[in-house]
């Protein structure tokens, strides 16, 4: 997988926002957005018309995505790596 970041739309904080693509094969790359406000991270897919929350089964399963949770945690681990942190209180 790889991950790509819009840096013109993103920013780190404690609202974080990032957008970019992740390539999950070599032949799928989608649009992911990552949110975080108050401590909680949310990614989704952007996919036609809507999006795909890797938190969720059913949706990852239109993707063919077997495990949602890799994905995101890819993307969440890739974000903070390039310096998109969130900014707030630690959570344990």
């Amino acid at each position: 997988m790889v991950v790509k970041i819009d840096s013109s739309k993103s920013y780190d904080g404690f609202e974080r926002h990032v957008e970019g693509s992740i390539d999950l094969d070599g032949n799928n790359v989608y649009k992911f957005l990552l949110d975080t406000y108050d401590g909680f991270t949310s990614i989704h897919l952007e996919y036609g018309d809507g999006q795909i929350n890797l938190e969720d089964e059913d949706d990852c399963e239109t993707l063919n995505i077997e495990d949602g949770y890799e994905v995101y945690d890819f993307i969440l681990d890739d974000v903070n790596f390039k310096g998109y942190d969130f900014i707030g209180e630690e959570f344990e």
